[in-house]
């Protein structure tokens, strides 16, 4: 009996120490969460602070289909837009709770933004308008599209303010549910083509583009989540061209086998990987088309 409690009590010391662990872990990355959003913060503080530094660099040139940006770029002299642009769609993906009247989960669903950008006379400055508040998401992806429009353009926004404004086709709350740098490639393409565009006032964005991705600085399109949700949502939109990431335009189905062995009959399933654009264009009259970067992503606009 002595020796059963010995091992219980044993067991219970063991699952304790293991639990502490545990949990010092889950509050160290939780502090190292918090510590990095802060210093994500400050940077944002520090670049609006000091706005009159701003990069300029002109159409970079590839290696291996990848933009790279030179260190030292001329400026170009060209007029530059004053006013406000023409929009451009995004599709983002947004977390939707769903209950059965005693469980919660969450489901996924697409969801299409409105974009414009508004280009004025001021201090170098980089804002998001939206119609609810919103997390660093937008405003970090806003600044990385300033950034690579310029290196795209070669154009000087050092002494202009960009403003861009973001609204949900569907519903205004959608936005603090969507995943904000899917907007990234579009703000980029939006800007650049205004940019380019400055003084030719018959440049038209074509409407029946969506886009989705993340924006990264040496101008490639990242990947993002949900790209399946987001394909609907723009072809329920009525897009016929949808962009999405490098090697993106596939979706998961599940293909089931049955096998019969006497009276026993087994099944097995499996996800496959289909190209996405064969559903779409059955369903949508819509195609699913893969961009590495804005400059492929502009051709299509």
């Amino acid at each position: 009996m002595t020796a059963k409690i010995t091992i219980l009590l044993g067991i219970l010391i063991v699952a304790s120490a293991a639990a502490n662990v545990y949990f010092y872990q889950k509050s160290a990355a939780m502090e190292n969460t918090i510590a990095q959003l802060t210093e994500t913060n400050k940077d944002l503080q520090n670049s609006i602070a000091n706005n009159n530094q701003s990069s300029t660099i002109v159409s970079p040139p590839r290696v291996n289909g990848t933009l790279t940006l030179p260190s030292n770029p001329p400026q170009i002299s060209k007029p530059l837009p004053n006013g406000t642009s023409q929009s451009i769609a995004a599709v983002a993906v947004k977390a939707v709770p769903v209950t059965d009247g005693f469980f919660q989960s969450v489901k996924y669903e697409g969801t299409v933004m409105d974009i414009t950008v508004d280009i004025r006379e001021g201090r170098g400055l980089v804002l998001v308008n939206t119609e609810t508040p919103t997390g660093v998401d937008f405003q970090t992806s806003a600044r990385t599209a300033v950034e690579v429009a310029q290196s795209i353009t070669g154009a000087d926004l050092s002494e202009r303010d960009v403003i861009f404004s973001i609204k949900s086709r569907d519903n205004a709350s959608d936005l603090q549910a969507v995943d904000g740098p899917s907007a990234g490639a579009a703000m980029t393409v939006l800007l650049a083509a205004e940019l380019d565009a400055a003084g030719n006032n018959t440049a038209q964005i074509k409407q029946d583009v969506l886009m989705t991705g993340t924006i990264n600085p040496d101008g490639t399109v990242g990947p993002v989540g949900g790209i399946p949700e987001k394909a609907i949502a723009a072809g329920q939109d009525g897009a016929k061209t949808f962009l999405v990431p490098s090697g993106q335009a596939v979706y998961s189905e599940q293909v089931c086998e049955e096998k019969q062995d006497g009276p026993f009959i087994y099944r097995t399933c499996r996800s496959e990987e289909k190209p996405l654009s064969e559903y779409t264009e059955k369903n949508f009259g819509m195609q699913v088309i893969e961009v590495e970067n804005v400059s492929d992503a502009l051709a299509y606009f």
